[in-house]
């Protein structure tokens, strides 16, 4: 069985165990970090906390008013629309740990699903000059833009469906592109890898977070360096994420490492890596 059916195969297992009596089950993440405190408001609104560093942090998020089905999930970018995974939660906290790595930078976020989480914490505190989120779902979008109407903002931020393989021409370039959890489909890497490239500034610095799933992290690491970019893996990137996910190795026995635990990829084009490390 080639990679391809492999991963068809592991979404047709969750396809089948989507319905409208377990989307809350779903949506709730059994496997966690603990990074935000989830408030919620009613059914739809929930509010998303977080304390770094004795600073307390917080939006307002919604989730997808869109009922998933088996069939539409099958399609790679209607998984956003599933739930927030740990690494967009992840990737959020990163941002909240790293403020100061994006004041008065253009920010883009590809492929952030029905939140943009990290992208939303980046506009509401990273003091950013330009935010813009996106997903290639316009469902995903829309429900963006619900939770920028609902957010205060006073940073310059926008949202639009980008797909990856109509490889835009005239993209803007960005000093940080966010990614979290987007390698997991052979056939969309290669175009994600060639947006990234044709949206990164020269001295600018992509952060991408995804568990291994197998070859899949490493094929998109390839990719990236035959495109000429120079990507790092970074691992135990956070004393309190390593303590968690180390908690889970130890006391959860359905804990799959390889399938949960985010590694942070930093992807420039410079010779010289920029340090964005967790404080």
């Amino acid at each position: 069985m080639n990679p391809k059916e492999r991963a068809r195969n592991r979404w047709k297992l969750l396809a089948n165990t989507v319905s409208k009596k377990c989307q809350d089950q779903i949506f709730s993440s059994q496997i966690s970090y603990d990074l935000f405190n989830i408030e919620s408001i009613n059914t739809e609104w929930s509010k998303y906390s977080s304390c770094v560093e004795n600073n307390n942090f917080s939006a307002i998020v919604c989730r997808s008013p869109i009922i998933v089905t088996p069939e539409e999930l099958m399609g790679f970018n209607n998984t956003g629309n599933v739930r927030i995974w740990p690494s967009e939660e992840v990737l959020a906290y990163y941002v909240l740990s790293n403020l100061d790595s994006f004041r008065d930078k253009t920010v883009l976020e590809l492929g952030g699903g029905m939140s943009c989480l990290a992208g939303i914490m980046a506009a509401l505190y990273g003091f950013c000059s330009d935010v813009h989120l996106t997903d290639g779902n316009p469902n995903s979008v829309y429900n963006v833009e619900r939770i920028l109407e609902k957010n205060v903002f006073t940073t310059k931020v926008t949202c639009s469906v980008l797909k990856w393989d109509q490889r835009p021409a005239n993209i803007c370039h960005y000093d940080v592109v966010l990614a979290a959890d987007c390698l997991f489909f052979d056939e969309a890497r290669d175009d994600l890898v060639h947006t990234i490239a044709a949206s990164l500034s020269y001295d600018g610095v992509a952060l991408v977070a995804a568990p291994k799933r197998g070859t899949t992290l490493y094929e998109f690491i390839n990719m990236a360096q035959k495109e000429g970019l120079i990507c790092t893996i970074q691992q135990n990137y956070n004393t309190l994420v390593w303590e968690r996910h180390s908690k889970q190795v130890l006391y959860n026995p359905s804990y799959d490492a390889d399938s949960h635990y985010p590694l942070l990829i930093s992807i420039t084009k410079a010779t010289k890596i920029i340090d964005c490390q967790f404080q």
